[in-house]
C-alpha cells in the first residue's frame, strides 16, 4: 500500500481477502477495481454526492458522510482494521445490520486487542482513529515502535483437514511436517 500511496493511488478496498501471499512469502494486493487515482479524484465530473463503494467492515468512519472522501487516511483505517481482525480473527466492529455498522464505526470507541501488547494496540488506535486528520500517517506508521519488537509466538491448532490432505494427497506424513513446523524449519518432503 506504501508504494500505491508514493503512486498516487488510493486503493479503497484493502480487507483480508485482498490480500495474498505468494511462494516466496510475500504479500501482494489484488482487486483494483475500487482503486483511485488522485488525478480522476480532482476531475470536476466526479459525483460525490453518490454513495460510497467499499466493504462496510473495513471502511472509514469519514466515508458514510455525505462529505467524506477516499484518502490515504481511509486506506489507514482499512490497514487498521486488517492488522486487527489478524490479531482476533474478527473485525474491530461488527454488527447485524448496515445501520449498526455504521454506528459502531462511527461511534464506538477503538476495542483493545486482548492479550496484545501495548505498542501494537497504540498502533491500532492511532490507525483507528475516527477524525482522519488525527489519523497515524506514513512517516509516523513508518517509525511506529512496534515493528522494532518482535512479535509474540502463538499457538497455532491442527488442522484435521489439512493433515488428511497431506497424507492422502501428497504422501506427507503429517506428524513430521508439524514436527519440523514447530522448529522453525522448513519442511521440505523427500519426493
Amino acid at each position: 500500500m506504501y508504494y500505491l500511496h508514493a503512486n498516487n493511488i488510493i486503493y479503497a478496498d484493502l480487507k483480508p481477502s485482498n490480500v495474498l501471499m505468494n511462494e516466496y512469502n510475500t504479500l501482494k494486493l489484488c482487486d483494483f477495481g475500487l482503486s483511485k487515482k488522485l488525478n480522476d479524484l480532482m476531475k470536476p465530473e466526479e459525483d460525490t454526492s453518490k454513495p460510497k463503494s467499499g466493504t462496510p467492515y473495513y471502511m472509514a468512519p469519514e466515508l458514510f458522510s455525505d462529505e467524506g472522501v477516499y484518502s490515504f487516511y481511509s486506506d489507514m483505517w482499512a490497514l487498521g482494521c486488517v492488522l486487527y481482525e489478524l490479531a482476533t480473527g474478527k473485525p474491530p466492529f461488527a454488527a447485524t445490520g448496515l445501520k449498526d455498522l455504521i454506528t459502531e464505526i462511527c461511534e464506538k470507541e477503538t476495542p483493545e486487542v486482548e492479550g496484545a501488547s501495548p505498542l501494537f494496540n497504540d498502533l491500532i488506535k492511532r490507525l483507528l482513529e475516527k477524525d482522519p486528520v488525527k489519523r497515524i500517517y506514513w512517516e509516523h506508521l513508518r517509525k511506529h515502535p512496534f515493528w522494532a519488537k518482535e512479535i509474540n509466538q502463538r499457538k497455532i491448532p491442527r488442522q484435521p483437514q489439512f493433515d488428511a490432505y497431506l497424507k492422502e494427497h501428497r504422501d506427507i506424513n503429517p506428524e513430521e511436517f508439524h514436527e519440523q513446523q514447530m522448529k522453525n524449519a522448513y519442511f521440505i518432503p523427500n519426493i
